[in-house]
């Protein structure tokens, strides 16, 4: 029998081996008569049955070229190759930095180089000498930059937590960061990447609002961006001044973003916000540039199990805590948190009977309510913010 095939006005048709079977038996059998053997010890059919495995494996790599060949469905090498075609490549792991305060038994130099690091290990370079002198209170003390040993999202440690001088010196009294570390990302997702894509293909970057937020999304670093737009002749509920637009970006360099922005806000649009960053047009003038950093909410789950025989307590706890923040952190700017959406992350782990959630902005702040966000607020979750607890 004829058998479809390869493109069609219907899309890509790959037959399964049994129909490759089926069709080369009939083929035999046309050629050789109705009474041959095609059991799988005979040899027709083992050359029947050789061939449809062959032609099943042409077609399925076939089908996966086609498919290479659209956004939607392109993966790795593939969707980085659809990406050059339109000048948008894949963001690449990046290193992460923050400003650490050091203070020292008199006045001492701390060379670019040193190493200092976290409880758990986290390693961060300084990246410039320092050298500490005596503050208002009289303590000596310096700050410097550091940059992270890794690439990474798990580089981006909190406040207060670079502490430990990695080669002790006595010297040295204390060490800290006052801020969170940023900058820190991995390599960009097949899933992330292909919305950027889909994003850059329908809204190209220039002046309009979404051309706009696919210019700041294609910068290093930057994970979301919006914008408030306020067109009426008085402040707004976000304090906006009458008139303006306001940018939020999450990640991202300061002076990448205000130059992105002077490139693609269209003439005569007013800009406002809590930062002024200022920089050079290609005439050399001087220009500031206003916006703001959008804020992470960190959002803490706690889950609930009654397991059966069928739990597998060496995957299932690590494979939820990894599910439920990655749901979590695919929310964009100011979408809200359901609570109901996550239980679907549960409940397909073998072995689970009964589940309860809980979440909230605070480990001790729990509830069974959804967590709304701000426009300018993005939900994050991370694994180690999953607590689970089975009941076996």
């Amino acid at each position: 029998m004829a058998i479809k095939f390869g493109i069609t006005d219907k899309g890509f048709i790959s037959p399964t081996y049994e129909e490759w079977l089926d069709s080369i038996k009939d083929d035999l059998k046309s050629r050789f008569g109705d009474d041959i053997a095609l059991s799988s010890n005979s040899n027709f059919g083992i050359i029947a049955e050789m061939f449809a495995w062959r032609l099943t494996e042409i077609a399925q790599q076939l089908e996966l070229v086609y498919y290479s060949g659209f956004f939607s469905t392109a993966s790795d090498t593939a969707l980085d190759r659809l990406g050059a075609n339109i000048g948008v490549a894949r963001k690449i792991a990046t290193k992460s930095h923050v400003q650490i305060v050091i203070q020292t038994d008199g006045e001492y130099l701390i060379q670019a180089g040193e190493e200092f690091e976290t409880d758990d290990g986290i390693i961060f370079e300084l990246t410039d000498d320092v050298i500490t002198s005596k503050d208002k209170d009289g303590n000596w003390v310096g700050t410097g930059n550091l940059e992270s040993e890794e690439t990474g999202k798990m580089n981006n440690v909190l406040a207060n937590t670079v502490t430990i001088v990695s080669n002790p010196d006595d010297t040295i009294l204390d060490v800290t960061n006052p801020e969170p570390a940023t900058d820190g990302e991995d390599d960009e997702t097949d899933e992330d990447y292909r919305k950027r894509l889909v994003m850059e293909n329908a809204a190209k970057e220039g002046p309009t609002r979404n051309g706009i937020r696919s210019a700041l999304l294609n910068l290093p670093g930057v994970r979301d961006a919006d914008a408030v737009d306020n067109d009426q002749d008085k402040v707004d509920e976000y304090g906006n001044p009458p008139y303006t637009v306001h940018v939020y970006v999450l990640g991202g360099n300061d002076h990448d973003i205000a130059h992105s922005l002077n490139d693609h806000v269209a003439a005569g649009t007013t800009l406002t916000g809590s930062k002024a960053i200022n920089i050079s047009d290609e005439s050399g003038v001087v220009k500031t540039i206003k916006f703001d950093s959008a804020t992470e909410k960190p959002i803490f789950v706690q889950v609930k199990v009654k397991t059966n025989i069928s739990w597998n307590s060496d995957d299932n706890v690590a494979d939820i805590k990894a599910d439920i923040a990655e749901k979590i952190n695919s929310l964009e700017m100011g979408q809200t948190v359901y609570l109901t959406k996550l239980y679907s992350n549960v409940y397909d782990k073998s072995g689970v009977e009964e589940a309860t959630i809980q979440i909230g902005i605070a480990k001790d702040g729990l509830g069974n309510s959804d967590i709304n966000t701000k426009r300018f607020e993005v939900p994050v979750c991370d694994a180690d913010h999953v607590e689970v607890v089975v009941d076996g």
